[in-house]
This record gives structure tokens, C-alpha cells and sequence, in this order.
């Protein structure tokens, strides 16, 4: 199976997509979030992509709990937008649903 065909890989497009309208929409003065966001929501599918590589289960596992660590940094990004109110609450709750549900299926990612 190639890591491409995966829900996960599918999902972390998702993200990918929601950060980048969430980028689209910054007003001036917000591009530190938008340079963030986007190297944030790109380590999720290219750690995922890496650990997917891996020839060890521990290797695999590290780089699937660093894109865990890079679905938190979007979510967290994603609160901040809301708090500058750039984001309304359906939006962020949509985002950060995908972020967490990401999270989650790393989690539970094995490589066979």
C-alpha cells in the first residue's frame, strides 16, 4: 500500500486545504500565522509521508506522533484566528474537528 492511498493521507489534505483558506483570509499584520499555518499543516502529511517510509514500527511511530504534534499547531493556530476574530465558531470548530480526528488517526496508524 502506498501512503497516498490512505484515509489519512486524504484527511491530511483536508487540513491542507482548511489551512490554506484560513491563510487566504489573514489580514495584514497576520502573515507570521499564515508562514506558521502553512509549514504546520505541510509537516503533518510530510511527516506522515516519512514515517509511512520507515523500515521500523518504533521509527514509524516517531515521525506519526510528530505530525500529531504538527495537527495541534494547526488547531492552535486556528483558535488564534478565532480569537482575532478572523474565524467565525463554525469554522473553527470544523477545522479543529478535522485537526482532532487527524490526531486521532495517526494515533492508531500501524504499519504493517
Amino acid at each position: 500500500m502506498k501512503y497516498e492511498n490512505t484515509k489519512i493521507y486524504q484527511r491530511c489534505h483536508e487540513l491542507l486545504k482548511r489551512s490554506h483558506d484560513l491563510n487566504k483570509r489573514l489580514p495584514t499584520g497576520y502573515g507570521f500565522l499564515g508562514d506558521q499555518i502553512r509549514r504546520a499543516s505541510a509537516s503533518v502529511l510530510q511527516n506522515f509521508a516519512e514515517g509511512f517510509g520507515k523500515s521500523t514500527k518504533k521509527d514509524a511511530r516517531r515521525f506519526f506522533a510528530i505530525a500529531r504534534g504538527s495537527c495541534n499547531e494547526v488547531a492552535a493556530i486556528f483558535d488564534i484566528a478565532h480569537c482575532a476574530e478572523i474565524i467565525n465558531n463554525q469554522t473553527l470548530y470544523d477545522a479543529k474537528e478535522c485537526a482532532d480526528h487527524l490526531a486521532r488517526m495517526l494515533s492508531k496508524f500501524n504499519i504493517d
